[in-house]
């Protein structure tokens, strides 16, 4: 099924939960945040209560790295302390009670982790600002705390900052004081008690935008310059705060909402309560939004979705990440899907199936292209690597099939049971199936065990035929990951669909072994058949039919769009007749499910031919989304060396009125590989487009050309501190591509790159690795190696790891190569010597 490697080496010993004798309540935090001279400093109180029948220690232990500790005390009377091995340990006197306040001053500069301060900079759009990231236990790079995930305490954070900045933080602000000096504190208080993973802090020349639309008070802090747009940004989340509310059947419980957008930020959004931090690659207004047909409305919705799942309830451990992550995005998917409907944009069934479609798209990519784990897991090296498709994508699937074996309405009165049983408390994933069987009746040990104890997913393959002597509909389904480990076996639910005549049926059906043949009473032969037509299984699908069947499938609207488009993938696969072309041409037009449109769109670039080719370009003018025009683009890059597409890419990048389509069309002039790419794609690299984007699809097309010319471009931008991270990024990416195939160029390609292993962006130091993974240069190792010792964040050592490794097999590659060449050198070398000795035996021997 599939030859992804394991997830960790088979000597990963386990992670365990954090053992603690005490309890922290409460945590009053006074910092001054210098963002000038990249400094923090403060005192943090902690309110302990030692544990009535925890371990009799004498010792509290809180993390902390790198910090300055100047004092510590416990009631008001210093207190011993030593500081070693990320810890420091606090002495707690024989006479002190078993509830107590234990006072810590501390100073931080320029930390690793935990607290970033940006510059302002005018060519990358910068304003000063201060901002922190706690997840996963990276806040005690900037105060000491007990830094695991396994402790829920209040939280009061008085900030003193320069009076013309403005600071943010979980909860309600109490007041601002200014202090005459230039100065200022704003105080916060957190009644509700979570996890220290989601305290937020945030200093900056930020704009703080109400909006009054939503259920609790909502505020949107942007940097300075972008208030007009912050609305448009955030326009579904008064909807996203009800809709959940109501789907879960808990009401949002935190007293306010709101984001804070912020530069440099690694991920997309961080769900701390009461106060989201967002990436500024989100900065966007209405115009945009209109214009190149983008939104952040799905992670609105995903950080939106964590204020119940991650802060309300939190994972006892990161090894539990699925019971935040997998429900986060199942419930984006279905929070979207409603948000669209509700604009009318694509039927609440179509945007899901959609939604889905790409989650598993994703998630397998992972699985066969990465390694392969079980949703839950606790051997892992750093927790920053269980943030994965695993945790994110599939778990959204699991949860969808569950939602569809129990039903909606089942499925939701668990959710609500496992969300007010456990609000405000830590859980694990004992506690969500624990709330599905009270609410059932059933046991689900069996659903826990194949679906999220154990990796991997059912891979199906389905062919049928009908008997017309007996009327008879006989499906065999095959589930060829068991094919040699019956363990393998999934068992499964769902339903097939087929057209008879002009009646469509549906029946249910279970699958329990490798190989079923189910057997149903139909007179006609049908015009089409499919398991699954509504998408609730996580599976891989091989599947049969003739092109008649699958272009009836595709097009026949009753179906639902998650089984056409399993038609058009099939289609992709076979000679492009005629009528293949026209039946995927027809499901691409407006009007049809958008996911249908899409894989429609695809398979026309897959099968290609004359035929194919002039359907996909009357469908780039004629398609009014931008977001399937690209799509178009990326169809059309398959057409390898051909002149007509080539001049007409050439042609739509000039006239579409959405810079990134047009990029997505640049991309595709270089990937198709006719001569000439690198003049053109040049003309618009220097082009300014929304964060970058057209720029960096340039890049990309001019990576895939494979023109040596091109390589001085790429370089070029690759050493432009100027340039966005993801412009970075893809010049690294295109720069790797080009000296692979341009030997004379790799020495300097791979030199170039090595360079961005020390640039202060994570995203930036994991392109310039995998560029060196695809440049293939053995020599890349040591400059990689010394990246991997120095790195701080764990889900960037795992990149480079992964490099090193596919950088080992390169050398080995290389090495073998040539023990091959001596070898055969050697054997050229006998071989001469042994001709020679034939011609002089000969002379002896004479005539």
């Amino acid at each position: 099924m599939s030859d992804a490697r394991p997830f960790c080496p088979p000597d990963t010993p386990p992670t365990w939960i954090r053992p603690r004798h005490f309890r922290i309540t409460h945590v009053d935090l006074a910092v001054t945040v210098d963002v000038e001279r990249q400094r923090v400093e403060g005192v943090i109180e902690h309110h302990v209560e030692l544990l009535p029948h925890g371990e009799a220690k004498r010792t509290i232990e809180l993390d902390q790295h790198d910090l300055t500790i100047s004092a510590v005390a416990i009631g008001g009377t210093a207190a011993e302390f030593s500081v070693s091995d990320g810890r420091v340990a606090i002495a707690v006197p024989a006479t002190t009670g078993s509830t107590f306040v234990l006072r810590v001053t501390f100073a931080a500069e320029r930390p690793q982790k935990g607290m970033f301060f940006i510059a302002p900079d005018a060519a990358l759009g910068r304003v000063a600002m201060a901002w922190t990231q706690g997840a996963m236990e990276d806040h005690s790079h900037w105060f000491p705390g007990y830094d695991s995930p396994n402790n829920l305490s209040t939280y009061r954070i008085a900030i003193k900052h320069r009076a013309n900045l403005l600071a943010a933080a979980n909860g309600e602000r109490e007041s601002r004081m200014e202090l005459g000096d230039g100065w200022a504190t704003t105080v916060f208080q957190q009644r509700k008690a979570h996890v220290l993973y989601l305290v937020n802090v945030a200093v900056g020349d930020f704009v703080a935008v109400d909006d009054a639309s939503g259920p609790v008070p909502i505020t949107h802090y942007v940097p300075r310059g972008h208030e007009a747009g912050a609305l448009a940004m955030f326009r579904s989340t008064a909807f996203a705060i009800r809709w959940l509310g109501d789907f879960i059947g808990v009401p949002y419980v935190w007293s306010r909402y709101g984001h804070v957008v912020v530069h440099g930020f690694m991920w997309g959004g961080m769900e701390n309560t009461t106060l989201t931090t967002i990436t500024d690659r989100g900065l966007m207004d209405a115009t945009i939004q209109e214009r190149e047909d983008v939104d952040i409305d799905s992670l609105v919705v995903h950080e939106l979705v964590h204020q119940w799942y991650g802060d309300l309830l939190t994972m006892k451990a990161w090894s539990d990440i699925w019971l935040n992550e997998s429900f986060a995005t199942y419930l984006e998917a279905r929070g979207t899907a409603a948000w669209r409907a509700s604009r009318s944009d694509g039927t609440e069934a179509d945007v899901l199936a959609l939604e889905l479609w790409n989650n598993k798209q994703a998630y397998l990519e992972e699985d066969s292209g990465r390694y392969r784990r079980p949703l839950v897991t606790n051997r892992y090296a750093d927790a920053y690597e269980l943030f994965d498709r695993v945790a994110y994508e599939k778990g959204s699937l699991v949860l969808h099939h569950l939602c569809r074996l129990l039903g909606e309405e089942r499925f939701r009165a668990a959710l609500k049971l496992y969300t007010t049983r456990h609000a405000h408390d830590l859980v694990e994933t004992a506690d969500w199936r624990q709330a599905i069987e009270d609410v059932t009746g059933e046991p689900m040990d069996w659903f826990f065990a194949q679906w999220v104890h154990r990796a991997g997913h059912p891979n199906l393959k389905v062919a049928w035929r009908h008997d017309p002597a007996r009327s008879q509909l006989i499906i065999d389904i095959e589930q060829t990951q068991a094919a040699s480990d019956a363990e393998q076996v999934f068992h499964l639910r769902t339903e097939v669909a087929f057209l008879s005549g002009d009646d469509l049926r549906r029946e249910t059906i279970e699958l329990h072994r490798a190989k079923e043949s189910i057997v149903l009473a139909c007179a006609t032969a049908p015009t089409w058949v499919v398991v699954d037509p509504q998408g609730d299984l996580p599976t891989e699908w091989q599947e049969e039919g003739g092109i008649d069947e699958l272009v009836a499938r595709l097009n026949d609207t009753r179906i639902g769009a998650y089984g056409r488009a399993r038609a058009a993938v099939v289609l992709a696969k076979r000679h492009p007749t005629p009528a293949l072309v026209a039946g995927l041409a027809t499901a691409a037009t407006d009007g049809q499910a958008e996911l249908v449109r899409s894989e429609a769109i695809t398979a026309l670039g897959s099968v290609r031919g004359a035929d194919a080719r002039a359907a996909l370009l009357a469908l780039a003018t004629s398609t009014t989304a931008p977001r399937l025009r690209r799509a178009v683009a990326k169809a059309l890059a398959s057409f390898r060396d051909d002149a007509q597409v080539a001049e007409r890419l050439e042609a739509l990048a000039t006239t579409d009125s959405s810079q990134l389509t047009a990029g997505e069309f640049l991309a595709a002039r270089g990937a198709i590989e006719r001569p000439g790419a690198t003049p053109v794609l040049r003309a618009w690299l220097k082009r300014d487009s929304w964060n970058q984007r057209l720029r960096a699809a340039v890049l990309r097309g001019l990576g895939a050309s494979g023109e040596a010319p091109a390589i001085d471009d790429a370089l070029g931008v690759l050493a432009d501190d100027s340039q966005v991270d993801a412009v970075l990024g893809a010049a690294a990416a295109a720069a790797a591509q080009l000296g692979a195939r341009n030997l004379p160029g790799r020495d300097r390609v791979r030199r170039a790159i090595e360079r961005r292993l020390e640039h202060s962006s994570l995203a930036v130091r994991s392109s310039a690795a995998r560029a060196l993974g695809t440049l293939g240069d053995a020599q890349a190792r040591n400059a990689v190696t010394q990246a991997l010792d120095r790195e701080p964040f764990g889900n960037v050592r795992r990149v480079y790891r992964d490099v090193l490794e596919q950088l080992g097999k390169a050398a080995a590659v290389i090495t073998a190569t040539a023990e091959l060449g001596k070898r055969i050198d050697d054997l050229e070398k006998a071989k001469k010597a042994t001709e020679l000795r034939l011609e002089a035996l000969e002379k002896r021997l004479g005539p």
